[in-house]
């Protein structure tokens, strides 16, 4: 039986890097006639989305809820060639420790009585939230206690091989990498914007990036980079992919916030 540790120990584990298979793929990213890069106005930095900020809203849950432990296997990890195979990690690497993170943290502040506004939302594949229109986030926080065709998605994400999409792109010499930097934001924009969420995030191969949305005319703030590998201990933590993700899915669950008019 695997051992009990702190939620916050159970987050600081990072899956292995994926290497890439080099097939000549397309940097382009999604395009639709109802989003596109020039509905990107200003990209601004969320400086409050960090280990700080977690862990002066979180820390006393982060070190009293406890879980059993599931560090990453030694197994060699699988290649990626696609968007449809970095989904396909997240889901082996990643899905199940969110959402056994999220319940673990949801089911100690209910025995403490410490849910005050917070809604129980659980993480899983777009589908499971609304989908206006028949558009689909990859991934969605909600709350299951609403019908699956109203309820919201209160943070829609999105997955996205490395070679079309990375923080680093925003300041990219070429106007060409930049474009592709805003109209991989303006299709996550869209899915806030239908959901009236204030939060949502990219997701890739080589790190997680949150997004705030701050109005309905395309400005918006991003996190820092979180590295996919990153790692840390309880004594010692860093903001992991896991702690990053299961910080959004706190703040979805936020009733007085989530939500963006």
């Amino acid at each position: 039986m695997a051992a009990q540790v702190s939620l916050m120990s159970y987050l600081q584990h990072g899956p292995p890097p994926l290497p890439i298979i080099a097939q000549g793929q397309s940097p382009q990213n999604t395009q639709n006639d109802n989003y596109r890069a020039a509905d990107i106005n200003n990209v601004g930095h969320w400086a409050g989305f960090n280990l700080a900020s977690i862990q002066e809203q979180f820390g006393p849950l982060l070190a009293a809820a406890q879980i059993p432990d599931e560090p990453f296997q030694d197994s060699p990890p699988r290649s990626i060639n696609s968007e449809a195979a970095v989904r396909s990690r997240i889901d082996a690497y990643l899905s199940n420790r969110i959402t056994r993170a999220l319940r673990c943290g949801f089911s100690h502040l209910q025995s403490t009585q410490q849910l005050a506004n917070l809604t129980i939302i659980n993480y899983d594949v777009g589908q499971m939230a609304a989908t206006p229109g028949g558009f689909t986030p990859d991934f969605a926080f909600f709350d299951p206690n609403l019908n699956s065709m109203n309820r919201p998605n209160r943070v829609p994400g999105e997955a996205k091989p490395s070679f079309k999409w990375s923080l680093g792109l925003r300041n990219h010499p070429a106007p060409s990498s930049r474009e592709e930097f805003k109209q991989a934001l303006s299709q996550v924009n869209y899915y806030m914007r239908q959901h009236h969420a204030r939060y949502g995030y990219i997701i890739t191969d080589r790190e997680l990036v949150a997004i705030r949305r701050l109005d309905e005319d395309g400005n918006l703030e991003l996190s820092t980079s979180i590295p996919w590998t990153a790692k840390g201990t309880a004594s010692e933590p860093r903001l992991t992919v896991l702690l990053g993700m299961w910080y959004l899915g706190m703040l979805a669950a936020d009733n007085q916030f989530w939500y963006l008019h």
